[in-house]
């Protein structure tokens, strides 16, 4: 007896389901041009120089350097002008690849 209302929650579930809305996909630009690093590019997000945006690190497969992307704007609307290539004692950082 049980199953007969389980049976029919699920049919109403799949007669009222709606398929997913995905927004449409886009490259973030810096300086109003996109960017692509090419493959396997590995972006994280974070305030990377504490003032209270939110910033784009981003490393680079091929080269293995990695680029600093400053939010000049809001975290709810970003804008990257610019990027930097990290250093460390003045030396480019480079992660080798493969």
């Amino acid at each position: 007896m049980r199953i007969l209302p389980m049976l029919l929650l699920v049919i109403v579930g799949v007669i009222f389901a709606q398929a997913p809305n995905y927004q449409s996909f886009y490259y973030q630009e810096c300086a109003g041009v996109a960017i692509d690093v090419g493959n396997y590019g590995a972006p994280c997000i974070a305030d990377w120089n504490n003032d209270g945006n939110k910033d784009m690190v981003l490393g680079i497969f091929s080269g293995g350097n990695i680029r600093f992307y400053a939010n000049d704007n809001t975290n709810d609307s970003p804008v990257f002008s610019s990027y930097s290539t990290l250093k460390a004692d003045g030396v480019t950082i480079s992660l080798p690849s493969g």
